[in-house]
Formats: structure tokens, sequence, C-alpha cells
């Protein structure tokens, strides 16, 4: 019986010693750099992964407060389900690595009455820094 209880508390010292596993992190930073004109604006769009996880896939979502619509985007595979405008990777760029600046990325849209930056834009779900230009 002491046998068995010396070996559990070995092995409870040497499990409780062992180095911790690593976190993943998600976040992200979007630079929203715009030209609005009336009835109408484009978008180039970069994002930055600030975590220390890869997103592989990725996913951008925008959500506009009014009734912007896409006209045509590039660098992405655009959808539109309003008033939410998607973004997935394309292809040629399916990850965005820790510390890693994706391609620019764009759209053209219109828009009635005033404009209005976007409310939240989140990649894979996990809600971004945004800077407005």
């Amino acid at each position: 019986m002491r046998i068995l209880t010396a070996l559990a508390v070995a092995a409870a010292l040497v499990l409780g010693t062992s180095a911790p596993a690593h976190a993943m992190s998600y976040s992200c930073d979007v630079t929203y750099d715009t030209s609005v004109w009336t009835g109408g604006f484009v978008a180039s769009i970069t994002v930055e992964n600030t975590g220390t996880s890869a997103f592989s896939p990725w996913l951008l979502q925008i959500v506009f407060a009014g009734d912007e619509t896409m006209s045509s985007g590039w660098s992405a595979t655009w959808t539109q389900t309003p008033p939410s405008l998607q973004a997935a990777n394309p292809v040629w760029a399916p990850s965005i690595m820790p510390g890693a600046t994706s391609a620019p990325i764009g759209f053209v849209a219109t828009y009635t009455g005033t404009y209005a930056n976007p409310t939240g834009i989140t990649l894979n779900g996990v809600p971004c820094t945004v800077t407005y230009i």
C-alpha cells in the first residue's frame, strides 16, 4: 500500500510540474479606408492578425447600419445578407498568420441617405479593432 501511495504522490508531482500548454489567442486589427461620394463609396480593407493563432480559413463580416448594397468586390469571395457583408478568404490566401497582414480586399457599394461607417467588423466571429480612414 505504501508503494502505491508513493507512486501516486510521485506521479502527481511530475504531472503538476509539467509546462503549461500554450493557449490559442485570436485578435485582429482592421484598416477600413473609404472614398465616399453622394450615393456610393469604395472601401479598401486590410486585416492584421494580432493574436497568436492563424485565422485559417477566414471570414470577415462587416455589419452596416443602413441600406448599403455591394455592387462589386475584389480579392475575396463576397456575399451579402443585409445588414451584413461577408468576405471569405480567396483560394490564393487561405490564412492570415499571427503577425501578418492580409492582402488588401475591397468593394464598391451604394447607399441612400447619409453615409455611415460599419457598426462592427469581425473575423471568424472575433470582434476586430477598426481604424477608419
